[in-house]
């Protein structure tokens, strides 16, 4: 929830406690008592999607530390592999080009660099342990690449699982503000002889507007 629609929402809070403090002049099966009631489902609404959207944040942000983890493991295998295979390209001539390290690349690029550096390490497998690497490299190197990709699809669910509470909240919050514009004219009507009731109802109603930067001091 961004900072103008906590605003809104605030006032949806504001409107469904009016409703609830002067329900007795809005009988149930009227216009004003329906909006009412919409108001505070929508505050309800909100509140749930509110809390859907805070964990789906709190759960993206986990599973981008999780591939950033993982990113970082397969690239330190793949560093070994390109470094060790710069010691070896005296005697393998043209070595260190098969196992150059990607510079700049995206995820996916960096994971197609390494499912080839474990395909072309096969032929190599013996020289490069005897060049110091461990006799499982291969293996390590491709169970780092399968936990790098792995952590593509839950980190692609764990967003779009935000991004849906998101715009789900938001909705819930434009449902609300109809509801208000609706009940608007009837409260106003409703309570045009009755000042306190008036100004209550315009002070519950109003949405706060956002705080303005002061301007630099002139010089």
């Amino acid at each position: 929830m961004n900072a103008d629609e906590r605003r809104r929402y605030d006032m949806l809070v504001r409107v469904k406690q009016f409703g609830d403090d002067n329900a007795a002049d809005f009988p149930a099966g009227t216009v004003a008592a329906t909006q009412f009631a919409k108001v505070d489902a929508e505050v309800g609404n909100t509140e749930s999607k509110g809390a859907s959207q805070a964990v789906g944040f709190g759960q993206a942000a986990q599973e981008y530390d999780v591939k950033g983890t993982a990113r970082e493991n397969l690239r330190e295998l793949m560093s070994e592999i390109t470094r060790t295979a710069r010691s070896m390209e005296y005697a393998f001539d043209g070595i260190h080009e098969k196992f150059r390290m990607p510079r700049n690349r995206n995820d996916a690029e960096l994971l197609n660099t390494a499912r080839a550096f474990a395909i072309e390490a096969v032929q190599y497998n013996a020289d490069f342990q005897a060049y110091g690497l461990a006799a499982t490299f291969i293996a390590d190197l491709t169970a780092a690449a399968d936990a790098f990709e792995a952590a593509f699809s839950t980190t692609a669910q764990a967003t779009a699982e935000h991004v849906a509470a998101t715009a789900e909240t938001a909705e819930h919050i434009r449902q609300g503000m109809i509801a208000v514009r609706t009940l608007d004219g009837i409260v106003k009507n409703k309570y045009a002889d009755n000042v306190g009731k008036l100004a209550a109802w315009i002070s519950a109603s109003h949405v706060e507007k956002a705080p303005q930067k002061k301007p630099p001091p002139t010089p």
